[in-house]
């Protein structure tokens, strides 16, 4: 559509998995030819070297475009399409390359960035959708998410989401503490009069970037967390 550089990849990996899911729960086939042109446009646009996507195709990745792609293929490839085995251990390579710690259980943007509790929580729930199980990587990740919970720092939906996907899949006493701090910060923040009742004000981290229709819609997608994901034992 109309999204500028820097915007286009995340627009197009989120409208993927917008049809992806869409797709695997209706099994409408009007939905197919577009979901078959959109992962064709996903696979074509990996870096063939080191297995990520950034803004233009082929570029090197980053971690934060990454996420969306992983979560858009994986969602497809449930829908019964299929991920071709090359592109599956691209994705596995760029996320390792990411990764720093005794355990490389942390995660930077790019390979060699200094780790973030965003880009580790990311790359943590991207091991859970690519299968590349390690517990003592799981373990590092989530002490170092454990440092900056919900309401500790600047109110950030993109973290929470990521971060709620990631610990919501182990369970356990760590997304017990993650769960309580993030419903006790976010829910407070939707408003609840006038044509804005039900949304979110737009004045999170990269808020003002996607305005109030992202911030809404990355809210309420950290909520519905327990009703779309089934945790790791189940």
């Amino acid at each position: 559509g109309s999204a500028r550089l820097y915007a286009r990849m995340y627009c197009h990996g989120m409208a993927l998995l917008a049809v992806s899911e869409a797709y695997a729960l209706t099994g409408d086939p009007r939905i197919l030819p577009f979901l078959e042109r959109g992962l064709e446009f996903s696979i074509a646009t990996q870096d063939p070297v080191g297995g990520g996507w950034r803004y233009q195709p082929g570029d090197p990745g980053d971690m934060s475009q990454f996420g969306w792609q992983v979560m858009a293929l994986a969602s497809a490839e449930k829908a019964g399409l299929v991920i071709p085995a090359a592109t599956k251990k691209g994705m596995e390579k760029f996320l390792l390359s990411c990764c720093s710690g005794s355990e490389k259980g942390h995660a930077g943007y790019r390979p060699g960035s200094r780790p973030s509790v965003t880009m580790t929580a990311e790359a943590l729930a991207c091991r859970g959708w690519l299968g590349m199980s390690d517990p003592a990587a799981a373990r590092q990740a989530t002490m170092f998410l454990g440092q900056e919970l919900p309401g500790e720092g600047r109110t950030n939906v993109y973290y929470w989401y990521y971060g709620t996907l990631a610990l919501h899949r182990l369970q356990g006493e760590d997304w017990s503490r993650w769960n309580r701090a993030m419903q006790a910060s976010l829910i407070p923040l939707q408003r609840h009069e006038g044509d804005l009742e039900g949304s979110w004000d737009p004045v999170t981290v990269w808020g003002p970037y996607g305005g109030r229709a992202y911030t809404t819609a990355m809210a309420a997608l950290c909520l519905e967390v327990y009703y779309r994901y089934l945790p790791l034992e189940k």
